[in-house]
């Protein structure tokens, strides 16, 4: 059986290999996204050369980005399947050759599989070791920040909505814990402490709103979802995270979720579909003429006129 601690030159041979199919007597374990950004893949064939720096342990999500032109990026639609943040919990469901770990994202609700969402994922961007449990946690809402250590020496560089136990607060540092138990410092004014089973913002709809706000200009990645890059329905269930709403990852389980709102009743806060009977697009209303979305690739996080939409709902 393949666990965390497998070094980092092992995962690649995977790329030069045909799928290989999951252990299935393997026993389901836990784990946990040790990485910034840990991309989840609908096989471990899906990745290909471009995709290398998404593949290391620690990820360099800025150099995987900057390496895609606009049609490479189109190229990521059937390989990527998600994305995890640090700390995010996994089971593991099974293995394959190459350091290849088949994973269930527990905190992503999919019409997928009803445990998670489901992906392969390096097993060197992830660890076994229990998290530390606490009682206040430290929820990022810049769009990254920088884990550094006691020399304020910049270590890891988080993301957007990634939640991190609290070991200390006061001055202009929060001390927290990383999944590897080892203790960082990240600023104050790039997270929000609370207690961990509380929301790290509001909810309200104007809150959700501002916070989308701070997105804007991010770039469209399919399968987004970090302070990085984003999807359409990557942007939307984080910002809804942030204040206390869980919605399912993907734009067609959006669309059968919240509370049916008809297009003429539409209000800032609202989720609108568009793509007819199978629904492809999400976007936020943000005004009773506006909306925030993640369009598409070569696309930035935007605030544009209102499109009609297909479909309403509403979950504040």
């Amino acid at each position: 059986m393949l666990r965390a601690g497998v070094v980092a030159a092992t995962l690649f041979a995977a790329l030069a290999i045909a799928p290989a199919p999951s252990n299935a007597s393997i026993s389901p374990y836990d784990a946990w996204v040790s990485v910034s950004v840990a991309t989840l893949w609908t096989s471990t064939s899906a990745p290909r050369p471009v995709d290398h720096p998404a593949m290391t342990a620690p990820v360099d999500i800025r150099r995987w980005l900057a390496d895609m032109d606009t049609a490479t990026r189109r190229g990521l639609v059937g390989r990527v399947a998600t994305q995890a943040l640090l700390g995010e919990h996994l089971t593991v469901i099974g293995t394959a050759r190459g350091g290849w770990l088949h994973v269930i994202a527990t905190a992503q609700r999919t019409s997928l599989d009803s445990r998670g969402y489901p992906g392969w994922v390096p097993v060197g961007q992830t660890t076994t070791h229990r998290p530390t449990a606490t009682r206040y946690v430290a929820t990022v809402t810049a769009r990254t920040a920088w884990l550094v250590d006691n020399n304020r020496a910049r270590v890891l560089e988080v993301s957007f909505a990634t939640r991190l136990p609290v070991a200390r607060t006061g001055g202009s540092y929060v001390t927290v814990i990383t999944p590897a138990g080892v203790s960082r410092r990240i600023a104050a004014t790039g997270v929000v402490v609370t207690q961990a089973r509380v929301q790290a913002l509001p909810k309200t709809v104007t809150g959700v709103i501002a916070t989308a706000r701070t997105l804007v200009g991010i770039p469209y990645l399919w399968g987004g979802r970090s302070g990085y890059a984003l999807d359409c329905s990557g942007l939307t269930q984080l910002v809804y995270r942030l204040h206390g709403v869980t919605l399912p990852r993907d734009t067609g389980d959006q669309a059968k979720a919240g509370r049916a709102v008809s297009i003429s009743s539409r209000s800032p806060g609202d989720l609108l579909f568009y793509g007819g009977s199978t629904m492809t697009h999400v976007a936020l209303q943000s005004t009773s003429t506006r909306m925030i979305e993640a369009p598409s690739s070569g696309l930035n996080v935007r605030e544009v006129v209102v499109r009609a939409p297909a479909l309403v709902r509403r979950f504040i």
